[in-house]
């Protein structure tokens, strides 16, 4: 019964003001932020999502009109066979599908361990801090494919996603932001729309999380499961800093990522 709960409360609510998908909270543009030498990031060229599974016809009208070429699906193959992305038909869209997964953020196990009442004080924020380490320095070549692709002019706009849009997409959004030099306030402050989007899905999935596990694990100790933190993007770039001494080193030898290339990206996404 209470899985069921979770599936039904899993589905997004009426949008927010503001909200171009209805039935996707955490789809938004990219766009506007201003770089460290006053350019900024063009409108209409870069999105970032949650799912596209359960797009109404409405939802999908809007997609079609962003001209959008290029889906980049972070989501592990049995997330995309369990929710196929819903994509307008007849659509020019090419879907890339890019595979990042850490292990221990599994979403079934974690779900058992609330259950089940297994969850230790502080867990899911360290799980969480792991993950965001693991997805910089476990994830060079997915990376590297994405900047790529979004530097090549022929494939924007661009749309990213993975399951609620806030931890893969997040860093992934993150790293663009700082390789064409956006300052980490304003990119922590994009990082961070996420709990506002998501908002409604977090209370009532933190709220039937708690009475699923019969009161024993506070909703304290599972909003950190559901929620972005300053700490998880601080310790995605703590670990590139410790692993490669700075950033430019990291997207130059981490990512293997060529002059050319990241002047390219700078030209496809600053005016």
């Amino acid at each position: 019964m209470l899985l069921s709960l979770l599936a039904l409360a899993s589905c997004s609510s009426q949008p927010e003001e503001g909200l171009l998908l209805s039935e996707a909270p955490n789809f938004r543009e990219v766009g506007g932020y201003a770089t460290t030498d006053g350019r900024h990031l063009k409108q209409g060229v870069l999105y970032r999502s949650d799912e596209l599974d359960d797009l109404s016809r409405a939802d999908l009208k809007v997609l079609d009109s962003l001209g959008i070429n290029q889906v980049i699906d972070l989501r592990h193959e049995n997330e995309r066979a369990d929710s196929p992305d819903r994509l307008p038909e007849g659509n020019r869209i090419t879907v890339v599908e890019l595979p990042v997964l850490y292990g221990p953020l599994d979403r079934a196990e974690s779900r058992r361990k609330i259950l089940d009442a297994e969850v230790e004080e502080g867990h899911f924020y360290q799980l969480l801090i792991e993950a965001n380490r693991s997805f910089a320095l476990d994830f060079t070549d997915e990376w590297a494919q994405v900047l790529r692709d979004v530097a090549s002019k022929e494939t924007l706009p661009v749309l990213i996603h993975c399951v609620d849009g806030k931890d893969r997409t997040g860093f992934v959004i993150a790293l663009i932001l700082r390789a064409v030099d956006v300052p980490m306030d304003v990119v922590l402050e994009d990082y961070l729309l996420s709990n506002d989007r998501l908002q409604d899905r977090i209370d009532r999935l933190s709220f039937l999380a708690f009475l699923g596990s019969l009161f024993r694990v506070p909703r304290s100790e599972i909003l950190p499961l559901m929620e972005v933190r300053p700490a998880y993007l601080e310790a995605a770039f703590g670990a590139i800093d410790e692993q490669y001494g700075s950033l430019d080193v990291y997207l130059r030898e981490g990512l293997g990522l060529e002059e050319e290339t990241l002047a390219r990206l700078r030209l496809a996404l600053l005016e």
